[in-house]
């Protein structure tokens, strides 16, 4: 049952918007604010506010760290986290400070605020706790590590994003729309009580979308530890060099490959850090995180009749050939000099991450091969055979 409004004497926009404009529900949809209508209709429902204390203006406004906290409180309230109405007992729990609380709520107070929710939800079994195998985060905004597992939840499960370059602004004040927007969230993802088994984590990527499985694999890896290219993937698009050179950077942490690190560092500060990858600049990237990876090579070489021969670019691409990697054309041009879209990169990353072949394991010297060993070693050819046939034929 929702809470009513006499129960929730003090709600959410109480410091915000004593002095807002009156304006109704139906002209703030009408004023191009449809997009907030199920927040708005939610707040409505538990009491935060009544539609005569809406406006266009009040939305944009910063929320008080007190508004913010009572707001929250209804939500715990509503969804059986707490039992009442004080902010004594979120105190009492750790979920806010037991002292005066500020003027104005930033992004990142907010946020810790939330995620000390959920910790004190997963605690007290009150909301399910995942089995959390990677971490994500934003490029500004570096969280303490009791916050790491709590973070990546709120990430994957959209209570919080970042802007398009992947970034959090925690320092920002939090306006009213976008406190609603989490509370909203939050409130929703108490409600079905469940645990999201995949994430998309890009708005334009569907869930089971052929994309969805490397994607995953290059969260797993590591790959967006250090950078979430934003709300939407835009595979078409381009991919920066920064972007780029932190997402090899973030499977190298995972590694711990520190060397290779600052061969990939070093690469980006060449380039320039261009706003546009090149082929030239994958292939390089590309390469030392192939060496960085143990894996089985082949003989196998791949002419590039516009590549010269004994230089940077060169060397890379003999390297990812070894590994079984072509780029460039069926004509055999590389065209190291276009730019190359993130469907493209990330494609050439989840093949590096995901699809090299392990070194072989040696046999003991003072051991016979067995038959199952024979067969083994028989399967391994038949498939390296085929690799290769689909590498001619680009397949």
């Amino acid at each position: 049952m929702l809470i009513g409004k006499k129960e929730f004497i003090a709600g959410l926009l109480f410091a915000t918007l004593t002095t807002s404009a009156v304006l109704d529900l139906t002209s703030l949809q009408a004023a191009g604010k449809d997009a907030m209508s199920p927040e708005v209709r939610f707040s409505q429902q538990i009491g935060l506010f009544d539609s005569t204390q809406l406006s266009g203006k009040a939305l944009s406004r910063n929320i008080s760290e007190q508004a913010f906290q009572r707001g929250l409180n209804g939500v715990l309230v509503e969804a059986g986290m707490v039992s009442n109405f004080d902010l004594s007992e979120l105190a009492r729990l750790g979920i806010i400070g037991d002292g005066t609380a500020g003027a104005v709520m930033t992004r990142k107070a907010a946020c810790e605020t939330i995620l000390r929710a959920i910790m004190h939800a997963w605690q007290q079994e009150l909301m399910p706790k995942p089995k959390i195998d990677a971490t994500l985060g934003f490029r500004d905004y570096l969280v303490d590590e009791k916050y790491r597992e709590s973070l990546t939840f709120a990430v994957t499960s959209g209570i919080f994003q970042g802007s398009t370059g992947g970034l959090f602004r925690p320092d920002d004040n939090l306006k009213v729309k976008e406190a609603l927007m989490i509370l909203k969230r939050f409130y929703d993802l108490t409600a079905t009580n469940k645990t999201p088994t995949k994430i998309a984590l890009f708005n334009d990527v569907i869930q089971e979308q052929y994309l969805t499985g490397p994607l995953l694999n290059l969260r797993k890896a590591g790959a967006f530890d250090l950078t979430s290219l934003g709300f939407q993937l835009n595979g078409t698009g381009p991919i920066s060099t920064k972007d780029l050179s932190l997402i090899v950077q973030g499977v190298l942490g995972r590694l711990g490959k520190a060397a290779y690190i600052i061969q990939v560092k070093q690469v980006e500060h060449r380039s320039g850090n261009k706003p546009a990858v090149t082929r030239e600049i994958l292939a390089v990237m590309g390469a030392i995180l192939t060496r960085a990876m143990p894996h089985s090579e082949s003989n196998q070489q791949i002419l590039y009749s516009d590549v010269k021969e004994q230089n940077l670019i060169d060397h890379s691409l003999k390297i990812l050939a070894k590994a079984g990697i072509r780029m460039g054309y069926n004509n055999n041009l590389f065209k190291g000099g276009e730019k190359v879209t993130r469907f493209e990169a990330l494609g050439l990353i989840n093949r590096i991450v995901t699809e090299l072949e392990p070194l072989p394991e040696k046999l003991s010297s003072d051991k016979a091969a067995t038959r199952d060993d024979i067969e083994s070693f028989k399967n391994l050819l038949i498939e390296r055979r085929a690799r290769i046939r689909k590498i001619l034929n680009r397949e």
